[in-house]
């Protein structure tokens, strides 16, 4: 059993949302359910398409090809000596 999780509050955007628009929110939650305080940081083979303003995902251009991107995110609960990563599939979409 895993003692932490991270979790995205949406997995879509749009090919035209704005630079620095919100694809979703990032939560850390320990093995009791309950969100942790946590720093969240990218892979570097997010494309160059997506970053992390505090713990939120975020597109960093406007007008993003239309597709898939997995992203890797780390979270490091603060307070705790606990870290989890997670994989996601953001869809860009042309809407």
């Amino acid at each position: 059993m895993r003692d932490f999780m991270i979790i995205i509050s949406n997995l879509t955007v749009s090919s035209k949302a704005a630079a620095n628009a919100v694809v979703g929110a990032l939560t850390l939650y320990d093995a009791a359910g309950t969100a942790r305080a946590a720093d969240f940081i990218l892979d570097t083979a997010a494309a160059g398409f997506f970053g992390i303003s505090g713990n939120n995902l975020v597109a960093l251009r406007a007008s993003l090809p239309v597709g898939f991107y997995g992203v890797h995110v780390c979270g490091n609960a603060e307070y705790v000596a606990q870290t989890d990563e997670a994989y996601f599939v953001i869809t860009v979409t042309a809407i």
